[in-house]
């Protein structure tokens, strides 16, 4: 029974990693937006350490902060779900989405392999960006075999915890029909929030005490934190908990909000 239902979510995953790989272009776009976002930062951030002859800000170097915005840049667009969500938002609207009530297939574990294979070929390509960085800037990141481990397991939970709270907002359309914007304004606030394009530690504490009270330091931040080497060793265990933990609220979360939204679906298209 199992293998049956691990083979018909693989199938999924496999057919959307086929399809990823049909459009190739799109890594390379990828790319080239990381490293385009990276150039502007760079330029950025030189202008103010050199116009206010900073040696540190908040405790990084020039050459850290580079660093830390580059990985963050690289997780930010390992979570990305344009596609995907947008695939949902539309099946809710014109009631494509009465096809997974009458079969025996989860639609939300369904879209989760979607997600992951459509950005399997980013997947593929920034590891490899990574580990060119690890072997050329030898002692920059991952500085142990732990940090390694841990890097990847916060950044899985990070993946996971980004597409639920993309289930999230997607299952507002059972009420509001049209939530593509919903969705844009998210992404464009992660790109401040998270840290993807400037650290949450040059937020002011108020800020930061609310975003840790929240998942979103586990998207971006946290996985970055250990790659580097900030966070100590110590706060790992307890950030991988937290972040656990966090997967397990956003996941019931979006199992009440999609149930609560098929019992007022009205199974027509708009």
């Amino acid at each position: 029974m199992v293998s049956s239902i691990a083979i018909k979510y693989f199938s999924v995953l496999r057919t959307n990693w086929i399809q990823a790989l049909e459009y190739r272009a799109n890594a390379l776009v990828g790319v080239l937006a990381i490293f385009s976002g990276l150039f502007i930062e760079y330029q950025i951030w030189d202008l103010i350490f050199k116009a206010k002859g900073y040696t540190t800000v908040k405790n990084f170097e020039f050459n850290e902060l580079i660093i830390f915005i580059f990985l963050s840049i690289i997780i930010g667009q390992l979570k990305s779900s344009w596609h995907s969500s947008g695939e949902m938002i539309r099946a809710i609207r014109t009631g494509e989405i009465n096809k997974y009530l009458i079969r025996p297939i989860s639609y939300f574990w369904y879209h989760f392999m979607m997600f992951i294979g459509f950005n399997s070929l980013y997947y593929i390509v920034y590891s490899i960006i990574l580990f060119g960085f690890t072997i050329i800037f030898k002692g920059m990141i991952f500085h142990t075999l732990a940090s390694i481990l841990c890097f990847f397991l916060a950044l899985a939970l990070s993946i996971y915890l980004s597409y639920c709270i993309y289930f999230i907002m997607v299952c507002f359309a059972f009420w509001f029909g049209e939530v593509r914007s919903l969705v844009v304004s998210y992404n464009l606030a992660m790109l401040v929030l998270s840290g993807q394009y400037v650290p949450i530690r040059f937020f002011p504490d108020y800020i930061l005490n609310i975003i840790n009270w929240t998942p979103i330091r586990y998207l971006v931040d946290f996985p970055v934190s250990i790659a580097t080497g900030i966070l100590p060793m110590e706060e790992w265990l307890s950030g991988l908990l937290m972040a656990t933990l966090w997967c397990f609220v956003l996941s019931i979360c979006s199992a009440i909000i999609y149930k609560l939204g098929i019992k007022d679906y009205e199974a027509y298209g708009s």
